[in-house]
């Protein structure tokens, strides 16, 4: 995709903890670099803690989407983080800044167009090519692919707490989205998505398989996993995407909360079954939710 900078940022609001953005548009070098500005202005001058950004993007610049990740990274160190949301398209570089917002705060709606998929070079940029022009842009894409994807993992895996946590937080809203399929199908299959919501996904099976208890194989078939589906370049199915902890919230339909509330009506009844205790003894058991930053891309590319 070639990036022609068309883009929009509008502060949305400033309350008492939080201050919001909206960007619409590519994510260009002009769009990054009014971005991180509005981050320098609301955490930097106003000094607000939090800012939700929402954004709707087809994607963009890989350089300009790295410029605003080490923004967030050094404002994350600071203890300022941005949450991030969107509605309705969240394709490429957007959809990478979604999966790298704030821990806990990444939300979507069930009709987002959720899209991950590896580097691209802009048409522009390669008017002609020769055999070893094609070689060399190939293996820096793939050098690029690999780097974003550790960048990704790196981050989600520090802000769990580590290789373990994460694992033990994949396994736990697997588990929760398949006892609940019936019931997260039917709110997912929109009229836009055309999805049949009886039919339960073929990689929920697929990540029972996965060794959970195991961190290092764990982790390799997590990376291997997103390799794979980011090289297919087609929409993320949203749900899969909470489980594999790219976002934590798909709007009415999924999030650690809603976990919660169902492992402790689990609890109630089962101790209600063995013991003759009434519903109203609540027995709490809530989730951590850990912190982190990030790592590092490269530039010159479309994402």
């Amino acid at each position: 995709m070639q990036t022609n900078n068309e883009f929009s940022l509008t502060v949305l609001e400033m309350g008492t903890h939080q201050a919001g953005l909206i960007y619409t548009g590519e994510m260009s070098q002009p769009g990054a670099l009014a971005l991180t500005r509005q981050f320098e202005r609301l955490f930097g001058y106003y000094q607000y803690p939090k800012i939700v950004l929402s954004i709707e993007s087809p994607g963009g610049a890989l350089d300009g989407l790295e410029y605003v990740l080490r923004s967030m990274m050094k404002w994350s160190a600071q203890g300022r983080h941005v949450a991030v949301r969107s509605t309705f398209l969240c394709a490429s570089a957007g959809a990478f800044l979604l999966a790298m917002g704030a821990w806990g705060e990444r939300r979507v709606d069930k009709g987002t167009l959720l899209l991950f998929h590896n580097a691209r070079i802009a048409g522009a940029s390669v008017p002609q090519m020769t055999a070893s022009m094609t070689t060399n842009i190939s293996k820096t894409l793939s050098t690029v692919d690999r780097s974003l994807l550790d960048y990704l993992v790196e981050k989600l895996t520090r802000e769990a707490g580590g290789a373990a946590q994460l694992a033990r937080t994949v396994q736990m809203r697997l588990e929760f989205v398949d006892t609940q399929w019936a019931n997260v199908g039917s709110k997912l299959a929109t009229i836009a998505s055309g999805k049949d919501g009886t039919r339960k996904p073929a990689w929920i099976k697929s990540m029972f398989n996965w060794a959970y208890d195991d961190p290092v194989k764990f982790m390799t078939a997590f990376k291997g996993h997103l390799a794979r589906s980011f090289a297919k370049d087609q929409s993320f199915d949203l749900a899969e995407s909470y489980v594999l902890c790219l976002i934590d919230e798909i709007e009415d339909v999924l999030s650690d909360q809603m976990e919660r509330r169902a492992a402790q009506v689990t609890l109630n009844v089962e101790h209600d079954t063995e013991s003759g205790v009434g519903l109203n003894q609540v027995q709490t058991g809530p989730f951590a939710k850990p912190h982190g930053h990030c790592g590092e891309p490269t530039s010159m590319m479309n994402i």
